[in-house]
């Protein structure tokens, strides 16, 4: 009986070591990338090493398609990017936040936010500031 429950917890401690190892090897170094490759994420070059293993991950799929994504998805992309870059850690603190908070909704929540927004990026740059404008004014009001 001793025996037994030695060698499940041997068994256990192996596949918890082989799973770690597992991890370890998705996760992407700078180094690991392609020249093109860092020359794409360049702009978030520093926060590499901080960003989790899955975005990295993510990323460097990403960058593989690279030169089959159409010239707007490309400029999307290098934008959002730049713009993370560009972010001050409280800003993309607030950023971090907010994306946890959007994926802990559910996936109905989720669908009418994303409806909405389509709605409001259709609207012209007048009306898109007439309506941020009374938005601002509403959360003022109620504080």
């Amino acid at each position: 009986m001793c025996r037994r429950i030695i060698i499940y917890v041997l068994v256990c401690l192996l596949l918890t070591l082989i799973s770690l190892v597992a991890i370890a090897d998705d996760v992407v170094t700078w180094e690991a990338l392609t020249a093109e490759q860092q020359v794409i994420l360049d702009p978030i070059k520093n926060d590499w090493s901080q960003l989790p293993a899955k975005r990295r991950m993510r990323l460097n799929e990403l960058t593989k398609q690279w030169d089959s994504l159409s010239d707007q998805k490309r400029n999307k992309i290098e934008t959002r990017l730049q713009r993370w870059a560009d972010m001050s850690p409280d800003e993309r603190r607030a950023v971090q936040e907010r994306r946890k908070k959007f994926q802990s909704l559910s996936s109905e929540e989720r669908a009418k936010i994303k409806k909405k927004y389509k709605w409001y990026k259709q609207l012209s740059p007048q009306e898109q500031e007439e309506l941020r404008k009374r938005w601002q004014k509403k959360s003022n009001d109620k504080q």
